[in-house]
């Protein structure tokens, strides 16, 4: 900064420097780097909480349709199946690795 700012400029970054050092001292750095990382861990947890996971669903969907026969099972196993297919195609939006395994719709047909 000494060679390529004016002197006016020069006194404006020392003054600067000068304030931002003694604020330093009236709030901890280490209470300011745990508010940061509380914020960042806090919208990490709400993005992993929002992530729908199908097994309560299917849960939901084995005890409430009923059935011994043959449509009952095929109904279950298409509702899942359904439910799958909306999972595969939220996580391909978000995780790299979901995208890598399922990288086009023909992927996730088969």
């Amino acid at each position: 900064h000494r060679q390529l700012l004016t002197e006016d400029q020069k006194r404006l970054f020392t003054k600067v420097a000068q304030y931002c050092n003694h604020s330093t001292d009236l709030i901890p750095i280490s209470f300011v780097l745990g508010f940061y990382v509380t914020l960042i861990v806090n919208r990490w947890w709400a993005q992993y909480t929002s992530i729908p996971l199908p097994d309560q669903l299917m849960c939901v969907i084995s005890s409430n349709v009923h059935g011994k026969d043959e449509r009952g099972r095929i109904l279950r196993r298409t509702l899942i199946r359904y439910t799958n297919l909306s999972a595969v195609l939220i996580l391909r939006s978000v995780s790299t690795r979901v995208l890598k395994r399922f990288p086009t719709m023909d992927h996730v047909v088969e």
